[in-house]
């Protein structure tokens, strides 16, 4: 260590050498103290983050990551499935069936078929649709007959028109009525 003992020891008298040389030896072995103490600092959290990484327990993250990418995987291929089901539905609708127990039924029979979509186009649903016409040829929407109105039940000519029938009738007066 030095001091001022030390450097008279020395043979350096001179007070102001004495003071400056004593600071300045200070100065420097404060500054390495601030170092150690930073040193030991990061030494210390080093540790601890190792130590709390030894306490992990590493299987049950990997577990859990499992875990996650199977549910992920799950919900992918729910949502891909639920999309398919989407689009074959609507495109079964297209076809104008006479109701939804028959377009229930043909959604089915296609998505049972595992049939996929290229573009649009339901590649080998043509051949599904074409068979289930076949079998099932009053599943379709025939054109729509509008509806004949009739006067009266008498068979006479349209004396006993009333109520809505006769409105009808005032504001449609050049109405052709079979």
């Amino acid at each position: 260590m030095i001091n001022k003992e030390f450097l008279e020891g020395l043979g350096i008298t001179d007070e102001a050498a004495v003071k400056s040389i004593t600071d300045t030896y200070n100065a420097d072995i404060q500054t390495e103290k601030d170092s150690t103490a930073a040193v030991q600092k990061q030494l210390d959290e080093a540790n601890t983050t190792i130590k709390s990484y030894a306490d992990m327990d590493i299987e049950g993250v990997k577990k859990s990551a499992a875990d996650w990418e199977e549910k992920y995987k799950k919900s992918e291929a729910d949502r891909l499935a639920f999309e398919h089901r989407t689009k074959v539905g609507n495109m079964v609708k297209g076809l104008k069936l006479k109701d939804s127990i028959y377009e229930d039924y043909l959604t089915n029979q296609l998505i049972e078929k595992q049939l996929k979509f290229e573009g649009d186009k339901l590649i080998g649903g043509d051949d599904v649709i074409s068979s289930f016409k076949e079998a099932h040829p009053d599943a379709f929407q025939t054109e729509r007959v509008p509806p004949k109105f009739s006067y009266d039940t008498h068979g006479s000519a349209a004396t006993g028109v009333t109520g809505v029938e006769a409105a009808f009738l005032a504001r449609n007066p050049g109405l052709k009525i079979d």
